[in-house]
């Protein structure tokens, strides 16, 4: 047996002999988690419930005979497995896994320690020390931590992440780097690069009724019909100090002088210079349910934020131009691209071209907003953008 049997084994034999399950549900596609920990239901409650379905499984209820087998997610301590891999060598992608080195992009130092088809591990040292491990025939994702350290609640999100937005592309949808929102019944995506005031404005929209689907990036595709459509993919929300003071409401609601360290079920969490909100900490900021799963998208918003515009100017972008910028979002602008070696990311160009094309026919409306701090904003304006369209009717 060589060693990455050997060790393929040990992670095997880890995660199948979990204690507690729990199946979560999302746009019909479940995901089994499995861990050790008496508490893995409850963190999984707190991430999920208010976009999916969280059930308790007892072992002996998971169906493994369903083709395919639902993905599963192991959450382990073993200070063994860890040691195995804390001091491997790094291996960079070659082949046709040198593609990958287009989507590696994590936000925090993470390499390559085994990269093959029957295994990959990738190794974390900030914020959290671990390992991620694909077991990608066995249709496994397995995080790992050393015994001392607790478990890091944004990356168990980021790992469901992924199977679910796999998911959700043999499907027909794209990710698209965005903030998503529902506001007076119509769908409104914010599409911009980074320091244009996607989620500034987005937070001014929350805080006068608007609903999210996702502050950083949701799932698109277009119909039959020639209509948009989202859907959510639970993550993080991060809001800037700056994004706070410039909102009164925010101003008001937050507490910035209370700060839990990375305890997110706790309070608000300061990481990396942004606080940091799941869904339900989201839903107690707003003290209402904002977080929704899917909608239909009526407007496209292409934000311009400047703390020199004193008065905010709203332009029709047509709709050739609406689109062109689009796909050209969508092609280039990725969000969170730190994908693990999956088969199918490989290949992602060729099968999102035929989408990129349909999308590039969609009949869009499209405004550019340039705006500045809060009172630059001109309320009413925004708002009209929202007006039901009596031929609707």
């Amino acid at each position: 047996m060589n060693t990455h049997s050997f060790h393929r084994q040990a992670i095997l034999q880890a995660a199948n002999g979990c204690a507690h399950h729990v199946r979560v549900t999302l746009h019909g596609h479940p995901l089994d988690f499995c861990s050790d920990e008496a508490d893995t239901g409850e963190i999984l409650q707190f991430l999920f419930h208010l976009q999916g379905k969280v059930v308790q499984l007892p072992k002996e209820q998971l169906d493994s005979s369903s083709a395919p087998a639902p993905w599963r997610i192991a959450v382990i301590r073993s200070d063994a497995i860890w040691t195995g891999w804390a001091n491997r060598r790094l291996v960079d992608p070659e082949g046709e896994m040198a593609g990958l080195k287009t989507y590696w992009r994590p936000d925090f130092p993470s390499v390559f320690v085994a990269l093959s088809e029957e295994l990959t591990v990738v190794r974390h040292g900030e914020p959290f020390r671990g390992l991620t491990i694909l077991l990608n025939e066995e249709r496994l994702l397995v995080y790992v931590r050393p015994e001392a350290e607790d478990a890091f609640i944004p990356h168990v999100e980021t790992l469901a992440g992924y199977v679910w937005r796999r998911a959700l592309w043999s499907e027909g949808f794209l990710d698209l780097h965005s903030a998503m929102l529902l506001y007076r019944g119509r769908g409104a995506v914010i599409i911009g690069p980074k320091m244009a005031g996607k989620t500034s404005l987005a937070m001014h929209f929350l805080a006068r009724g608007a609903e999210l689907l996702g502050s950083d990036f949701g799932e698109i595709t277009i119909t039959l019909q020639g209509k948009l459509q989202a859907k959510a993919v639970p993550h993080i929300c991060r809001i800037t100090p700056e994004t706070i003071t410039d909102n009164v409401f925010l101003h008001n609601a937050l507490d910035t002088r209370r700060r839990d360290g990375f305890a997110y079920r706790d309070g608000p969490v300061f990481s990396h210079g942004k606080y940091e909100f799941f869904a339900p900490g989201l839903d107690h900021l707003f003290r209402r349910r904002v977080n929704i799963c899917s909608m239909d998208v009526d407007l496209l918003i292409f934000p311009k934020f400047s703390t020199d515009t004193i008065r905010q100017r709203i332009t029709p972008i047509d709709a050739a131009t609406a689109r062109a910028r689009l796909v050209q979002s969508i092609a280039h602008d990725r969000p969170l691209a730190d994908w693990l070696p999956f088969p199918d990311v490989l290949s992602r160009r060729g099968r999102e071209a035929p989408l990129l094309d349909a999308l590039g026919k969609a009949q869009l409306r499209a405004v550019q907003v340039e705006f500045g701090q809060e009172p630059s904003l001109a309320w009413e304006e925004i708002a009209a953008l929202f007006t039901p369209d009596p031929h609707d009717r």
